[in-house]
């Protein structure tokens, strides 16, 4: 079937809530290995790409992205493609201090340059810059355990060391505002597997008042994503105003009742399980799931497809390929 929308036009009008062709396909990232896998020859994204143009010639994605969150203040390792937190230095008010002198400088143009290169070459993709309000970077950069206890112990050290976050999210939303970007993606994660990872009183009082002073300043279109169970703090997230919910992880989040009670309020991203389907599942069981989606949740719009996190390197190719394939035999509207 011959596509009649830009990738980006199907995207933007979809977060507008408006009618499309057919669903579209958003990943916030696919990692170089997967590319590898998909491709069949090596592939190196420039630093900060997320998902290249290189991938679409195999997968019928409507977006690239690229990375513009803050750094976390740590000691850094990669495992299995993944950069994790080894040891984490922001521990007491001189750490605030060191780590508002330690973070690359937001204003510097060098910080943007391949941001601007993805952006100009970005053909009629939709271009998604992935970034933070400045929550998620915090607490990775002081340890879970620590930032639990200094909300109820020392909230002034969490305070500041939001602020820090905060304001150097700030001043890089301001610019993304202006590049070219089509949407952004704030990537907080917020929750475990099974529940939201502080009370609904602690992030109202400790993380909402500085996340909002960030979230207000975006110009462009917001998707909001988070791993796990977020669903109990969804009505004070909506208030950073997001067109989309994403990525929805299960089983937890089960998508078909989130869109029985938000499907008129938020376009809902995302939702093929990461845990088995396309990591351990069959290529008819990934077949049976996308489909799924496509025809439940994408129903009367409002839905754009997507893993429940990313394209990580140890999904299997032939599984991602069959999420391609679902996708356009069942995502198309009728006229």
């Amino acid at each position: 079937m011959k596509e009649t929308m830009t990738p980006r036009e199907r995207v933007l009008r979809t977060l507008n809530r408006e009618k499309t062709d057919r669903i579209p396909w958003v990943e916030i990232y696919v990692q170089p290995g997967m590319a590898e896998q998909l491709l069949g020859r090596p592939v190196t994204y420039p630093d900060g790409v997320r998902l290249g143009l290189e991938v679409h010639e195999k997968l019928s994605l409507d977006n690239v992205s690229y990375n513009l969150r803050p750094p976390i203040y740590g000691e850094m390792v990669t495992k299995h493609g993944q950069e994790m937190v080894k040891t984490p230095w922001l521990k007491t008010m001189d750490d605030v201090k060191r780590l508002r002198d330690w973070l690359p400088d937001p204003s510097s143009d060098q910080l943007y340059e391949n941001a601007y290169e993805l952006v100009r070459n970005k053909g009629e993709y939709a271009a998604i810059a992935s970034m933070r309000l400045g929550v998620a970077s915090m607490y990775n950069s002081m340890g879970y355990e620590d930032f639990i206890f200094n909300m109820m112990d020392e909230p002034e050290l969490i305070s500041a060391a939001l602020e820090v976050y905060c304001d150097w999210c700030s001043v890089v939303l301001k610019r993304v505002n202006t590049m070219g970007f089509d949407a952004i993606v704030f990537s907080e994660d917020i929750a475990f597997k099974d529940n939201p990872m502080v009370t609904r009183d602690q992030y109202l009082e400790h993380i909402y008042p500085h996340a909002k002073k960030v979230a207000d300043l975006a110009e462009l279109p917001v998707i909001y994503h988070s791993d796990g169970f977020y669903k109990p703090l969804w009505d004070i997230i909506l208030q950073y105003k997001p067109k989309a919910m994403a990525n929805l992880e299960p089983p937890k989040m089960d998508i078909f009742e989130l869109k029985e009670e938000y499907g008129d309020r938020v376009v809902l991203m995302g939702n093929i399980d990461l845990h088995h389907t396309l990591t351990r599942g069959t290529v008819e069981e990934t077949v049976e799931e996308v489909k799924e989606r496509l025809l439940r949740v994408g129903k009367g719009g409002g839905y754009i497809l997507a893993s429940a996190n990313g394209l990580p390197n140890y999904c299997i190719p032939e599984n991602v390929l069959a999420m391609n394939d679902t996708l356009l035999k069942y995502g198309w509207y009728e006229d």
